[in-house]
């Protein structure tokens, strides 16, 4: 019987563990020179949901890395876009047009995604800069979400941090060729609205099949004895 109540635990973790997994949404791609060396002026930052399920994003909040390393206190709103889809890469500015942005990056050859969406964030003291800086994303309760950290940066490429690695550095720049990144209209290299890596098998499936697993190894034990 304590087998089989371990096995019972087990598969209650997978499920409580599948829950949690169902919302993993990452820094995916971060430009901080755009607002000084692109056609449209603004930098970006790329956001990936890799769960299963869509995320309600209503309330959540970005900051750079600020004197405390990124406060939820001193962030200012993300706006424009309010669910993030499963597998859906989304794109947050600081200011500027969609349209600006969209006449860049896509074209005949490189189509904008079906599911692209562009928002905005602005304020005081919450801009990227060139020499290192850091985004940090709260969610609507000022719960810290993901953050990544970026290096000194090139002129002309986007940081690529297409696995979803999350409480990073990216030092990585985007290159034509690698992870879906091309040229736009103005030279930049970068793939806003796209990522290569696959959407990660959330751990919560592996752990009910091993919960179910072990249930029915565990019921069969049980049968033979008896």
């Amino acid at each position: 019987m304590k087998h089989v109540l371990r096995s019972l635990l087990v598969l209650v973790g997978g499920f409580l563990v599948l829950g949690s997994a169902q919302a993993q949404v990452r820094i995916t791609e971060v430009d901080s020179t755009a607002s000084g060396k692109s056609s449209y002026g603004f930098d970006w930052f790329e956001l990936t949901n890799f769960g299963s399920t869509a995320v309600d994003i209503t309330g959540w909040k970005m900051d750079d890395d600020s004197g405390n390393g990124g406060s939820a206190s001193a962030a200012v709103a993300l706006s424009g876009i309010t669910s993030i889809a499963a597998g859906q890469s989304v794109v947050f500015a600081e200011g500027g047009t969609a349209s600006a942005f969209i006449s860049n990056w896509f074209s005949a050859a490189h189509p904008q995604p079906t599911s692209f969406a562009f928002g905005i964030y602005t304020g005081s003291g919450v801009g990227l800069s060139s020499s290192g800086d850091a985004v940090n994303i709260f969610n609507a309760t000022g719960g810290l979400v993901t953050r990544v950290g970026i290096g000194s940066s090139g002129d002309f490429a986007s940081f690529d941090n297409s696995a979803g690695a999350n409480n990073v550095t990216l030092t990585t720049a985007s290159i034509v060729g690698v992870n879906s990144a091309y040229a736009g209209l103005d030279t930049r290299v970068g793939s806003p609205g796209t990522y290569a890596a696959p959407v990660p098998l959330p751990a919560g499936i592996w752990l009910l099949g091993s919960g179910l697993g072990l249930l029915g190894g565990a019921i069969r034990r049980r049968r033979a004895a008896a």
